[in-house]
């Protein structure tokens, strides 16, 4: 499992749900099935850990109010070639 916060390279996945890590946020996308078996088992504690990680990550040290938005790259458009 990732170490949150870390870094803003490693990411996981429990089942289709992909965790993106990242220095000042954390991505969560997907969905992940928790059946009632063994494998499903596995998956909710691997869920369960990766939420208790991330509490205390955060709990360990003051948090600012708000985490700046992320920027997105800028898109220059240019004529259609074909057209």
């Amino acid at each position: 499992m990732i170490k949150p916060f870390a870094d803003d390279d490693a990411a996981a996945s429990i089942g289709d749900l992909s965790i993106e890590n990242g220095t000042s946020r954390i991505a969560i996308s997907g969905s992940v099935e928790i059946t009632r078996d063994k494998a499903g088992l596995e998956r909710a504690r691997a869920l369960k850990q990766l939420a208790d990680e991330l509490v205390a990550t955060l709990e360990a040290e003051p948090a600012p109010e708000q985490v700046a938005p992320t920027q997105t790259a800028s898109v220059d458009e240019v004529a259609n070639p074909f057209a």
